[in-house]
């Protein structure tokens, strides 16, 4: 405690004042003002109401002396802190030794301009409107008063706050307020809805990207893209990061954006119905994804290229069958046999009938059919398969070779040669053909052994 003394002058009288926080002062008054006479032990005898009124003054002048001396401002917490979105943060402002002109003023820094937040015990209406600010006043004694700010923390509120004495700048405090924001948004393609679905051509390049947007420290980021069922692709992509300015209920923010981008990528037909996920990982917070199913657009995919199959004369109801992967749907399917074509959809032909059975709820992956209403020598023997759609025709074209079956059921060691088709639609097998070729080998000898 420090004490203000007030002296008069010739008599020496004392008036002792303890108060907390005040320098030591001294004010003199002339005998002829006040008539006072003194005490043992400090006790004072007014004769006079002049004397009572002198005394407050006095009392007051000693007062508000001493007060514009001490003024102090201190903010609570100082220097640097941080918060996350959602958290209620506190800062406590306090003015001592005040006098009642004495007034606090809240400042921010939004867009590069210091803006009153609040004025005394009045909030600005521009952060009284967000609703995520509120304010209390404490005057603990007359001197000393205390404001408290609660906030609700946004990104906004991201920057420098300063507590000041109204009009005197050399009395602010400053503290500055870090927001650790992790992406609010991720999108592959600009969609973030799970459930959606993106078409690619599998013969085009095309443009994927995936963005995170809404963080403020791209250091604390980390993204990957993979395709579910195949794995990661994140090194197929270039990654860029910059920063934005926005505006939210008046308040000014700033905020990242980070993107993982091919401009040329190429999805291929297996990677059809598949699911495309971008990741984002924000340390300390909850990972966040985007999530899309690919759809993959593309000539028809024919996997039956070079492949054999056996079965014996007589068989009935006999399936020839071949893979076909098409997005779009086919426009067209053709199995080809000689000079016969079987077009799916078509009346049974020469014992053959063609079909297309799909297999799956995309209705993109199905299997080309060739029904043989009973097998006979003639069947056996090679099948092309011709596919198109709306995007073009199936390159390669597919191959099944039918051959008949021998006692072990094996291709490879008891098939009998197949069929060739010829033009006219007649067969020849190989025996014969070579026989052919020796009688016409006698003919020519025995001729030239005439002519000699």
């Amino acid at each position: 405690m420090k004490c203000l003394t007030c002296s008069f002058k010739e008599r020496g009288v004392t008036i002792g004042l303890s108060r907390a926080s005040l320098l030591t002062n001294t004010i003199t008054l002339n005998k002829q003002d006040l008539k006072v006479r003194t005490r043992i032990g400090g006790n004072m005898e007014s004769n006079s109401r002049l004397v009572q009124a002198g005394l407050l003054a006095v009392l007051l002048a000693c007062y508000f002396h001493g007060t514009k001396a001490a003024l102090a401002v201190t903010l609570t917490p100082t220097g640097q802190v941080s918060f996350k979105p959602g958290d209620q943060a506190s800062f406590t402002c306090e003015m001592t030794d005040r006098t009642p002109g004495d007034i606090l003023v809240w400042k921010k820094l939004n867009g590069g301009v210091w803006i009153e937040m609040a004025t005394n015990s009045v909030l600005n209406p521009l952060f009284n409107n967000t609703g995520r600010y509120t304010y209390k006043t404490d005057m603990a004694t007359f001197q000393i008063l205390k404001y408290t700010m609660t906030i609700k923390i946004a990104l906004e509120d991201a920057g420098p706050i300063r507590c000041m004495r109204g009009g005197n700048p050399a009395l602010t405090k400053e503290l500055s307020v870090t927001v650790l924001a992790p992406p609010t948004t991720v999108k592959i393609n600009n969609v973030s809805a799970a459930g959606r679905e993106l078409t690619f051509n599998s013969t085009q390049e095309s443009e994927v990207s995936c963005v995170a947007s809404g963080f403020n420290n791209a250091n604390l980021l980390t993204m990957r893209i993979t395709i579910v069922g195949r794995g990661d692709i994140t090194d197929q992509f270039t990654s860029t990061v910059e920063y934005y300015n926005f505006t939210k209920d008046g308040l000014h923010g700033r905020a990242g954006r980070r993107a993982l981008t091919n401009n040329r990528y190429i999805f291929n037909g297996a990677d059809d119905n598949k699911d495309l996920q971008c990741v984002a990982d924000y340390t300390g917070f909850t990972t966040l994804a985007g999530l899309v199913t690919v759809r993959v657009q593309g000539v028809p995919v024919i996997t039956c290229t070079n492949s054999n199959r056996t079965t014996s004369v007589n068989q009935k109801g006999f399936k020839l069958t071949c893979p076909v992967i098409s997005n779009p749907q086919l426009t067209s399917l053709v199995w080809v046999y000689g000079n016969e074509r079987y077009p799916m959809g078509e009346p049974a032909k020469n014992g053959l009938s063609a079909s297309y059975d799909i297999t799956d709820s995309t209705k993109k992956h199905g299997e080309a059919v060739l029904t043989i209403e009973s097998v006979a020598k003639e069947h056996f023997g090679e099948y092309k398969l011709q596919a198109a759609n709306r995007l073009g025709d199936a390159v390669p074209e597919g191959k099944v070779t039918l051959w008949e079956l021998g006692q072990s059921g094996s291709p490879a060691s008891t098939a009998k040669s197949p069929v060739t088709k010829g033009k006219t639609g007649g067969s020849t097998s190989g025996a014969g053909a070579m026989a052919s070729f020796v009688l016409l080998t006698g003919l020519m000898t025995v001729l030239q052994a005439a002519l000699h």
